[in-house]
């Protein structure tokens, strides 16, 4: 018997951030075969698709396509940090682009294709979509990974990164036919409705899925032991794509682990795997933040620091509440702004995109180029989660949601690896502000767009840091879209 979907208006107006987001990297790719004398104007072209995406964001919650794409406050919430993350690194990132003619339509078209594939992810409610979204996120960062062709790291990050992607996706793949096996179904809402009050994950074989599906998302997060890829991955990638890697997809991937934990466990954790996401945030947040401590290669500590503050995301998925939830969005909001202004800066500090980028290189460089360096001597102080930045409000409303539910252990193990991380993250500022300038360092010419991102991203590490109220208040209505319980 033929399946017939009846679809409406309402189902494309679901969608149209991401399709506003794909025709933009089209036409940006075609202007490039056919107009290049336009290349000038792509920035500009692809800051117009997402302000436009944004504007159409605006959908009417419900379920859509046949109940496979649900759209609620808590998915607006992740096509808001997408398109801010999209902005930012095509604004910080133009410059360093344009130093080494690489600003082609198809950087900007598969960095827009991978956008939309993350908000589809986060969209499906159902696990075939969320495996979709995941995917299109992922074909357009295996190739930025590898931008810069010439260049022996690139091609590495990009092989390496596709390798183990490919990997973790046969594993996503295993986990969703497992479930599907064991339930009937892959759609979220029906495997909550069949879990009903018991949680069915004391079934070894669906707990075998879960697993699998954990170790995929945990991949995108760079959680330890899934994390080997990443080093070499932020190393080799061109700053402005791994601006973007290192952020939004982690987001979204955090909060499809939500998701599916909340369908397969609507009632609560529970054992073992409260245990089990504890005990992944503990060995993140420790050999992270140890490893960073001996890094000299500015993106490659900035790997190690993302595994760290992964770490703490995964303090609220053990914790496992709605107020968890809500304080992980808030974290994970803080850490995109605060994590792509590291990377821009890092960026505009140094030689180009292919050569090193030292820590020796910032010797003295607060002087000469006070713009980025205060930059990143903000996003270093809110990345250590010191106040009045972003990173303290979002560290403090995730530990305290941990704390309430009695994990005081976990949010020690937090505290005491943030005390690690101060020791890498100040010695940045060190070295821009209190070392003598060492080799002559070839700096990017500053430009508009550089400066846009500037003022936007200190505003936001700072006014969110003092003001977090608005913030919190987005984070809780996107929270109320999941319905949490804790067993405990």
């Amino acid at each position: 018997m033929p399946i017939s979907i009846q679809l409406t208006s309402a189902d494309f107006w679901a969608v149209a951030p991401e399709l506003i987001l794909v025709a933009t990297g089209l036409l940006l790719v075609l202007l490039d075969a056919f107009a290049k004398f336009s290349r000038p104007s792509f920035p500009y072209i692809a800051l117009a698709g997402v302000v436009i995406a944004n504007f159409s964001s605006h959908y009417t919650p419900g379920k859509f396509f046949a109940g496979a794409i649900e759209a609620s406050d808590l998915t607006r919430f992740v096509d808001l940090l997408t398109l801010m993350a999209l902005a930012l690194a095509i604004l910080g990132g133009t410059a360093l682009l344009q130093r080494d003619n690489k600003g082609h339509g198809e950087f900007f078209g598969l960095l827009l294709w991978s956008a939309s594939g993350l908000m589809l992810m986060v969209k499906g409610n159902d696990l075939l979509i969320v495996f979709l979204g995941l995917e299109l996120m992922s074909f357009g960062l295996y190739v930025l990974a590898a931008w810069y062709r010439e260049l022996p790291e690139a091609v590495e990050a990009g092989m390496k990164y596709f390798l183990m992607g490919a990997f973790s996706s046969a594993f996503l793949l295993f986990g969703i036919a497992t479930i599907y096996g064991r339930m009937g179904s892959t759609q979220l809402a029906k495997l909550a409705e069949l879990s009903g009050t018991h949680s069915p994950l004391l079934d070894p074989l669906l707990a075998l899925g879960l697993l699998a599906v954990i170790a995929a998302l945990g991949f995108k997060l760079s959680l330890v032991p899934f994390h080997s890829w990443a080093p070499d991955v932020y190393q080799g990638m061109t700053t402005p794509a791994i601006a973007f890697l290192s952020t939004a997809p982690k987001a979204a991937a955090a909060i499809v682990m939500v998701r599916v934990l909340q369908a397969l466990a609507p009632a609560g954790l529970g054992e073992p795997w409260t245990p089990l996401l504890a005990i992944l945030a503990t060995i993140s947040i420790l050999y992270g933040n140890v490893v960073a401590l001996a890094q000299r290669d500015l993106k490659r500590m900035l790997a190690y620091s993302g595994i760290a503050q992964m770490g703490y995301a995964a303090i609220g998925l053990a914790t496992f509440t709605k107020d968890a939830f809500e304080g992980l969005l808030f974290f994970l909001a803080g850490y995109l702004i605060t994590n792509i202004a590291a990377f821009l800066a890092v960026g505009v500090l140094s030689n180009g995109e292919k050569g090193p980028h030292t820590l020796a290189d910032l010797s003295g460089l607060g002087k000469k180029r006070p713009g980025p360096a205060w930059v990143l001597t903000i996003a270093m102080i809110s990345l250590t989660g010191l106040p009045p930045t972003v990173g303290f409000i979002g560290k403090l409303v995730v530990f305290k949601a941990a704390v309430d539910q009695g994990l005081v252990w976990l949010t020690i193990v937090g505290v005491f690896g943030s005390l690690i991380s101060v020791g890498y993250y100040l010695r940045v500022v060190y070295f821009l502000w209190m070392k003598e300038p060492g080799r002559e360092v070839n700096l990017p010419e500053e430009d508009v767009l550089s400066g846009a991102s500037y003022l936007l991203v200190m505003a936001g590490m700072l006014i969110l840091g003092i003001a977090p109220k608005a913030l919190l208040d987005l984070a809780r209505a996107a929270a109320s879209a999941v319905s949490l319980a804790a067993l405990r």
